[in-house]
């Protein structure tokens, strides 16, 4: 990923303009679309727009964004929107500025604010999600409670190494729903 993806990543952000991201090299990979509300070398952070609202937040690893597409004000009908029935500027995560740093820091970040993570390893299977609560941060690996797409608590503890997690979507409907219909994560 060169300077100009990241500078195109920045100015989005500084300007509140709708984007396209791209991650060509993850073969499979959704592209994502919405409002880029932090970048920085590891990580850039993405406020999702779907079918014409905000649903969350998708922290990607920035070296795999591959092409960043913005629209401008006129063209941009979700912009808009928001600009009339806001919330405008699209906001970043609750409590605040959101660490960037590396993919445990970013986890813990989601983790400690909104309970349910959702993390991907396109790399190894664009398919594949887990769904969970961290319950350990291993130098490595974290420890994930991952709850099933039944909304059902599992009873081991998965571990997930830290350089296969290439997306972190948190905030998001469909965790708050397995959220609330799985109710409190188990000691």
């Amino acid at each position: 990923m060169g300077k100009e993806i990241r500078r195109r990543l920045r100015v989005a952000a500084e300007e509140h303009q709708y984007a396209v991201v791209e991650r060509s090299a993850l073969v499979g990979a959704d592209e994502l679309q919405g409002f880029v509300v932090g970048t920085d070398r590891e990580w850039t952070l993405l406020a999702v727009a779907d079918t014409m609202a905000l649903d969350g937040f998708a922290a990607l690893r920035t070296r795999d964004i591959s092409a960043v597409r913005r629209r401008s004000a006129a063209r941009d009908l979700m912009g808009r929107w928001l600009r009339r029935h806001g919330p405008w500027p699209p906001p970043g995560p609750v409590g605040g500025a959101f660490p960037l740093g590396a993919a445990r820091t970013v986890v813990e970040a989601a983790a400690q604010r909104y309970g349910l993570v959702s993390l991907f390893g396109e790399d190894m299977d664009p398919d594949v999600v887990t769904i969970g609560v961290p319950r350990s941060y291993g130098k490595r690996k974290l420890g994930l409670l991952e709850v099933d797409s039944r909304a059902r608590w599992e009873r081991e503890v998965t571990k997930v190494p830290y350089e296969e997690i290439t997306r972190v979507d948190f905030g998001d409907r469909y965790n708050s729903v397995l959220a609330g219909l799985a109710g409190p994560c188990p000691s």
